[in-house]
């Protein structure tokens, strides 16, 4: 074996070990990003009908993980929203989108008097709160909602609502969205919580 052969296999070595740590590397990374992570939990669901409109009722519970919080309280607003859908099930075909309701939040914290604003888009109303705690409650109290008119559903049709929580990537400062779309600590980890609808 010459120098040439001896120097290619020792490359070919390197290489293959740096390969092996990156890799080991983006595999902690992601299995660190997926316990920052934190999950909304839903719960005290409810649906009741009045006036012939469907309102709902439940109670978000927001868990934030370092990332959010570090940014929150670093000047960066975040706008939590919520959205709930109602689907009509049909036996050979997926399901039929009905209607759909989203209510947006927006959460910032105001450094010099220490406060938590909370922006409600839907009603235009803006709460001032001492904690961030108190903010959150705030935001995952779901109380008589008006969902859907009554009328728009069909008799001995088999209903579904479902209803998730999630960060708005989209409404994130420019140079902080590029860092979410790239990182799963920038998302709630909501899942769907669905429940049946009976008309």
């Amino acid at each position: 074996m010459n120098i040439t052969e001896t120097t290619v296999a020792d490359n070919n070595r390197y290489y293959g070990k740096c390969w092996w740590c990156i890799s080991l590397l983006v595999a902690l990374c992601l299995v660190v990003a997926q316990l920052s992570a934190r999950e909304t939990r839903i719960s005290a669901v409810s649906t009741l009908l009045a006036d012939g409109v469907y309102r709902i009722g439940a109670h978000v519970d927001f868990e934030f993980n370092e990332t959010l919080h570090d940014a929150l309280h670093n000047g960066v607003p975040l706008v939590i929203e919520l959205r709930i859908e109602v689907l009509r099930e049909r036996r050979w075909l997926w399901a039929e989108l009905v209607a759909e309701l989203r209510q947006r939040f927006e959460l910032q914290f105001h450094a010099l008097s220490r406060r938590y604003l909370v922006s409600n888009y839907s009603t235009g109303v803006q709460r001032s709160f001492s904690t961030m705690d108190d903010a959150l409650e705030y935001i995952g109290n779901v109380d008589e909602l008006p969902l859907i008119d009554a009328n728009l559903l069909e008799p001995h049709q088999a209903y579904t609502v479902r209803m998730r929580a999630d960060l708005d990537v989209e409404s994130l400062p420019t140079p902080v969205r590029l860092w979410a779309y790239l990182g799963s600590a920038w998302s709630l980890k909501g899942d769907w919580y669905q429940w049946l609808l009976q008309p």
